[in-house]
């Protein structure tokens, strides 16, 4: 072979490796920019769900301080601190060559200058609406910032990006998160319970309230104030669908008001001691449960179905009834004996702030408002459960 040809042979290897290594590294570039398009979309998702926990707990905060002003928060078209939860979701939350951008300028339209908006979610319509009120909702964009553009590729990117016709790499998505009005309780309270001075937004603080789930006879048990029933709500409890799997496994938030559900005035402990875990189960719905500054919990929020009870049968037999209220109730504390329910340890089903003494099996609350199925005012209970719709 002549100097010629060997010293062609090496720069066609060279030539061919230099090819090589820009094409894998533009195939790992490209397969990253798929990947990080999860990234985006995870981020809007979360930062959609964080907005929207951030107007429950305003919700709840004012429940608990002044309830009189719940319209107040209802009719904010800004939510800042929800904004801002989202923003610092977002924030410093990402892959170096996958920077998210997350604008915000407290307006109520998705615009080079705002990513965020705020708003009403019908759930008959199953539709959003950016501004309007009440605010139930939240809504979130998220996009790569100017730093990662061209996904990674550097002057590569760009001049893909322009003989591509875009821009940059990439897609904007868009999360919606809302409050979801409706329940997941597995307790329904008697209509005897709801007062009109009680009727939502006005959140009564009342004296401690033991709640009886004893059979009981609607005929001749007098006031239904103080009675509640299990419900498995819209589905019938069976073999492979039991009570037990319904409380320990936190169901989906189901639309009930106005429809009818499945309920029993069932002298089951079995159950109780599954929601006693439940509520003291520090990991199980956290947010909506009130501690006192030694970690005792002090109160757990609740929307649960309330019914008419006059018709109800005594026994454990699941009827169908149909639910003329939601009820936001704090459950102050369960009281019952046994072992712990849902299987959990004893520690974690044992710490309420008012200790139980024997004879005082039941359920306590000590915060009540309800509204009616057919009520406007129902359009202001907000759900307690964040859940993406969009």
């Amino acid at each position: 072979m002549s100097e010629e040809e060997s010293a062609f042979d090496t720069s066609y290897v060279t030539i061919m490796l230099v090819v090589f290594l820009v094409v894998t590294g533009l195939a790992i570039d490209i397969g990253y920019m798929y990947v990080s398009e999860e990234d985006l979309q995870h981020s809007a998702e979360m930062a959609a769900l964080t907005g929207a926990q951030g107007i429950k707990q305003r919700y709840l905060l004012q429940a608990q301080t002044d309830p009189a002003r719940l319209p107040d928060v209802a009719r904010d078209p800004v939510q800042s601190q929800a904004r801002a939860a989202a923003v610092d979701l977002v924030t410093g939350k990402h892959d170096a060559a996958a920077l998210v951008g997350l604008l915000n300028n407290n307006g109520n339209a998705l615009t080079g200058e705002n990513d965020i908006t705020v708003g009403f979610w019908n759930m008959s319509s199953r539709s959003y609406t950016p501004g309007a009120t009440p605010v139930n909702a939240i809504q979130v964009r998220t996009r790569r910032t100017a730093e990662s553009s061209s996904v990674g590729l550097g002057t590569l990117g760009t001049f893909i990006a322009k003989i591509s016709g875009t821009e940059d790499f990439g897609s904007t998505p868009v999360a919606t998160a809302a409050l979801v009005p409706g329940t997941r309780s597995n307790i329904a309270i008697c209509s005897e319970a709801c007062q009109p001075a009680c009727t939502f937004p006005q959140i009564c603080t009342i004296p401690e309230r033991r709640m009886s789930h004893a059979a009981w006879d609607p005929k001749t048990d007098g006031s239904l104030a103080g009675r509640y029933l299990y419900t498995s709500l819209l589905h019938p409890v069976t073999i492979t669908n039991s009570m037990s799997d319904l409380v320990c496994q936190e169901m989906p938030v189901q639309e009930v008001c106005g429809l009818p559900i499945f309920a029993a005035a069932s002298n089951s402990d079995s159950v109780l001691r599954d929601i006693k875990a439940m509520m003291y189960d520090p990991q199980a719905d956290r947010s909506n449960k009130e501690y006192d500054k030694s970690g005792k919990l002090v109160g757990w929020w609740v929307i649960v179905p309330a019914t008419d009870c006059s018709g109800f049968l005594p026994g454990v037999n699941y009827q169908q009834h149909t639910v003329t209220r939601y009820s936001l109730v704090r459950i102050s504390r369960i009281c019952t004996s046994g072992a712990a329910g849902c299987g959990k340890a004893g520690s974690q089903a044992d710490l309420p702030a008012t200790a139980c003494t024997a004879g005082s099996d039941g359920l306590y609350i000590d915060r009540i408002s309800c509204v009616g199925c057919d009520s406007q005012a129902r359009k202001l209970l907000p759900g307690l459960r964040p859940v993406l719709v969009d």
